[in-house]
């Protein structure tokens, strides 16, 4: 395959931007829907990772290195799913700021262990010896193909959620956020609707956490920092937490226009990239989040179209 007109900064770029969408959208269902202010984001793609690159690097497989990549990736995703069940488990009756130190909590908890657990995770060193579970010749080749292979993941999680919108279920998660004592009142199981919703997305998030190792091919702590739950909040916020497509337009306007633009094509001293550069993406998220949340709240697509939504469920 000759993909020499094909720049490796902007397939590292894209895949960046594809990984933040899929967050984002997960973060919507959360977020947009039942009003769960997940800031552990970070938490739950981080151990997705570290579980998937620990079995997948350290067991010694009887069988090809292509079942070993599906059973530890699917052992990742499901330990992520097991750790949002337990932190929804204990958030669930929690009022937001509640919410906010039990998700941060666990962030700063995977941060932790992928640092202390040495034996298991490399701590500050990292974990090396991930790949892809295909080889069809160059780097570059295989790096293509692979962000072909998880935007098809994420254009799957966009598709469940459209559905989600669409479904009993979604005006489930919407009569929660938005009013959950009344829900109850009306015997909705809003305990168990919000446990199940924080389970599955978090599995989603470790799902990605594994498919970004595979990517990057070693695992280090700098890949838990904050800037990544940042980074798919101002996306989604940007685009618009109550729309569908809030994530994917607020991801292409922020990670695409920072990672894309910004670093790959805007000539800056070589020095900046290694400290200043990430320092400043922060910042410029940081200052993002605030300026919409004071001037445009709802983001660039606005509030939830209740009147469409309705029609399209009740097959108006």
């Amino acid at each position: 395959m000759n993909l020499d007109w094909l720049d490796a900064f902007l397939i590292s770029g894209l895949f960046s931007v594809v990984i933040i969408i899929g967050l984002g959208l997960l973060l919507h269902l959360q977020l947009g829907l039942a009003r769960i202010a997940n800031f552990g984001v970070v938490g739950f793609f981080g151990i997705g990772m570290y579980a998937f690159g620990v079995m997948f690097v350290k067991v010694d497989w009887p069988f090809s290195e292509v079942w070993a990549f599906f059973i530890s990736l699917a052992f990742g995703t499901l330990v992520a799913g097991l750790s949002g069940l337990l932190v929804g488990w204990l958030i669930a009756d929690l009022d937001e700021d509640g919410v906010l130190v039990g998700t941060l909590g666990f962030a700063t908890a995977v941060l932790i262990l992928a640092t202390t657990e040495q034996d298991l995770t490399g701590g500050a060193l990292g974990l090396g010896g991930l790949k892809f579970p295909y080889d069809i010749g160059s780097v570059k080749a295989n790096e293509f193909l692979w962000l072909i292979i998880v935007t098809t993941v994420v254009a799957l999680i966009l598709l469940y959620v459209g559905r989600v919108h669409r479904s009993p279920y979604g005006r489930l998660l919407i009569a929660v956020g938005a009013n959950e004592p009344l829900a109850r009142s009306l015997g909705k199981p809003a305990f168990r609707t919000k446990l199940w919703l924080f389970a599955v997305g978090s599995a989603g998030m470790g799902l990605l956490g594994a498919l970004f190792g595979v990517m990057v091919r070693f695992l280090d702590i700098s890949n838990l920092g904050i800037d990544v739950t940042l980074a798919a909040m101002v996306a989604l916020v940007l685009g618009g937490t109550a729309r569908v497509w809030g994530a994917v337009i607020g991801g292409f306007l922020t990670i695409g226009l920072f990672e894309i633009v910004v670093q790959s094509y805007i000539p800056f001293p070589q020095g900046w990239y290694g400290q200043a550069i990430p320092v400043v993406r922060q910042m410029v998220f940081g200052a993002t989040l605030i300026v919409v949340l004071l001037f445009r709240p709802l983001g660039i697509l606005g509030d939830m179209r209740r009147d469409k939504l309705m029609r399209s469920m009740h097959g108006g």
